[in-house]
């Protein structure tokens, strides 16, 4: 039977961009699954200003929206390649399909692009390089979710990496728990899990200070959320490599930040008890490497915000620090896979081996 491996998206027509409209990101491919995707991309419409003075309007925030189109029946490890808006290069992206079964794959892992945009450019540049099959983000994409003008800048910056891989975002403290970070993701629960080739991987929401109800409300997400991981994990048991995502880590090098967090915490008992292969997080600027139990923690929230300085080892559990710019490569290939942190330039931070979850204990 004759099956087609590469297949060409072009949009209808009458989704094509009004004149009066303007691209500010995108496109970007987001909730791919082995059959279905959904392509994006942000349009400014208009703007608006804000000043204390009639005639001295000086806060200028763009009008967005979203406009999307999503995708079924498709096959499971294939590349797509779509035309997003015009009949130009800027429209053009393309993205794959998970694969089912241990087909080899690489992914890349990186987070807290909120500031310093000239190095988040130089992040995503070096990422774009890698050709990773998809990218996970760790939280805190912007400064302020709720500011609607640095989307725009967001996407800009990250224009050449999404408009080639898939991607997969996490909550952060700064998004704020905005309406934004959903609408433009696509986003139904903040917390999902998906299955690429024979790894599973789990995203977490962590962010439960900005959820804007009270302590006992925030507590009832908590443990919804717990139970939900808990029941996710079950159901990955096959796999050979899990890996779990959130924004805040359990635990830190940087003192000032140590001391534990209360509901983070007790994701730990979960990850030791379901032998996840690695967790990985955010919120903290540098590279960080711990080693706990059989599972690996890895901070990597070297995207572009300001750096923290790593000065508290973890006394038995510390493997690597180092206050870095960088980004984590992880590759999967059958039984086995590595675990590298790559600094802007190229350069190998730390190398890690996993063996599949069966054979590591």
């Amino acid at each position: 039977m004759f099956r087609i491996v590469r297949v060409f998206l072009l949009l209808a027509g009458g989704l094509a961009v009004q004149a009066a409209d303007k691209i500010v990101g995108g496109p970007y491919t987001i909730n791919v699954g082995p059959r279905s995707a959904t392509v994006a991309w942000l349009v400014q419409s208009s703007e608006a200003r804000l000043g204390t003075e009639p005639d001295k309007l000086a806060k200028v925030a763009p009008v967005l929206r979203v406009e999307k189109v999503s995708y079924t029946g498709l096959e499971a490890g294939k590349t797509y390649y779509y035309q997003a808006f015009g009949q130009g290069e800027e429209g053009k992206g393309r993205f794959q399909t998970p694969p089912a079964g241990p087909v080899p794959f690489q992914f890349v892992v990186y987070g807290d692009t909120r500031s310093r945009h000239d190095v988040h450019a130089r992040v995503a540049q070096a990422i774009a390089k890698a050709e990773p099959d998809f990218v996970l983000h760790t939280g805190d994409l912007v400064a302020d979710g709720t500011d609607s003008a640095q989307w725009p800048v967001f996407f800009s910056t990250e224009r050449d990496l999404l408009r080639k891989t898939a991607f997969f975002p996490s909550l952060g403290n700064h998004e704020r728990n905005s309406r934004q970070y959903y609408e433009f993701f696509d986003v139904q629960l903040p917390y999902y899990s998906f299955d690429w080739g024979n790894a599973h991987i789990a995203v977490l929401n962590t962010d439960l200070g900005n959820l804007p109800r009270s302590r006992e409300v925030r507590d009832t997400y908590w443990k919804e959320e717990l139970r939900w991981l808990e029941e996710d994990l079950a159901r990955g048991r096959g796999a050979d490599f899990v890996f779990v995502i959130f924004h805040h880590p359990p635990f830190t090098a940087v003192k000032r930040r140590q001391g534990g967090d209360r509901e983070v915490m007790q994701v730990v008992p979960l990850m030791e008890k379901y032998k996840v292969s690695a967790v990985l997080n955010g919120h903290d600027h540098n590279y960080q490497h711990h080693l706990k139990d059989g599972v690996r923690y890895i901070v990597t929230g070297g995207g572009g915000a300001p750096l923290y300085d790593v000065d508290a080892p973890l006394a038995g559990l510390t493997q690597k620090l180092e206050r870095v710019e960088h980004y984590v490569g992880i590759q999967v290939n059958g039984k086995s896979a590595k675990i590298q942190a790559f600094a802007v330039d190229g350069r190998v931070i730390d190398t890690i081996d996993l063996k599949s979850r069966a054979e590591a204990r």
